[in-house]
């Protein structure tokens, strides 16, 4: 994908990856005892919807735009959260600014003192690093210059033996880092088998995806939860036919809520010149593999 998020920053992807992350986050803290979360892909921490790079593409118009234009009056909890979080980022920063995924964790922290919640962002890439660490120096988030696949088996199991480890990297070649992450993931899982793993996965090269599938399953891990939201048909030539999530161990009825969160944005999000979608084919939530 060479993907460059300045680009894509609000858009349809970010919009329901960073809803369901609201979700997983809201859902670990309601015990109300510690845990860890790590963004190991932090990316730059906070775009701006003004950039050249955003304009050029325009996609936040039908991604955070559409959604804070519509009616969510009947909206799951997650979508208002996400919706009320945007606005509070807005008037910290300005009027134009998307936060990323880190910025999410973080805002998280701060709106939960009660718990003992220690979060931390990796970013490899040396420009990115600096700009993330200068934007979101002053928040509760440990932010450190390193690479995902060196720094999660390093850095499990915490201490604190419940958490979250976000993975959103960049699938510049599909394939290859399909296998990387299967990789990653069944070694992660080896050292930490209670942790909550969120993968992000772009749906464009189906082929890709089902090979992907294929060798989850072949991993033997337990309790994989796909979600998954079609804005294009599979078999339509787009830049991005839709976006998807791998949970590894995801909370109780967390699949009920994410099921009801995409049913709720996806026609919201859906662009104007795609063919309307079966209900079946627009979202799916399903288990993968299950208990």
């Amino acid at each position: 994908m060479n993907y460059k998020h300045a680009y894509h920053a609000g858009n349809f992807a970010d919009v329901a990856k960073h809803i369901l992350l609201v979700q997983l986050l809201n859902q670990l803290s309601q015990k109300g005892k510690p845990f860890y979360t790590l963004d190991a892909y932090g990316g730059r921490g906070l775009y701006s919807l003004s950039s050249e790079e955003a304009r050029k593409t325009g996609e936040a118009v039908k991604g955070v735009q559409a959604l804070l234009k519509a009616d969510t009056s009947n909206a799951p909890d997650a979508v208002q959260q996400y919706i009320q979080d945007i606005q509070t980022a807005r008037q910290t920063y300005d009027q134009h600014v998307y936060p990323g995924s880190p910025w999410w964790i973080a805002h998280h922290v701060e709106t939960h003192p009660n718990i003992e919640i220690r979060a931390e962002a990796f970013e490899h890439k040396g420009s990115e690093y600096d700009a993330l660490n200068y934007q979101l120096y002053q928040l509760p988030i440990g932010i450190h210059h390193r690479n995902a696949f060196e720094g999660i088996p390093a850095v499990i199991p915490p201490k604190e033996k419940r958490g979250l480890i976000l993975i959103d990297p960049p699938y510049e070649q599909e394939h290859k880092d399909f296998g990387q992450l299967v990789d990653l993931l069944a070694t992660s899982h080896n050292k930490w088998a209670q942790g909550v793993y969120a993968l992000w996965y772009p749906l464009k090269n189906s082929d890709a995806v089902e090979l992907f599938y294929k060798k989850m399953k072949r991993t033997g891990i337990k309790r994989q939860l796909i979600c998954e939201l079609n804005i294009y048909p599979n078999d339509i030539a787009v830049g991005l036919n839709g976006t998807g999530m791998l949970i590894i161990n995801p909370p109780w009825q967390f699949d009920h809520k994410a099921r009801e969160i995409l049913q709720f944005i996806q026609p919201i999000l859906k662009a104007e010149d795609a063919p309307l979608l079966p209900a079946e084919k627009a979202t799916s939530v399903r288990w993968l593999v299950g208990e």
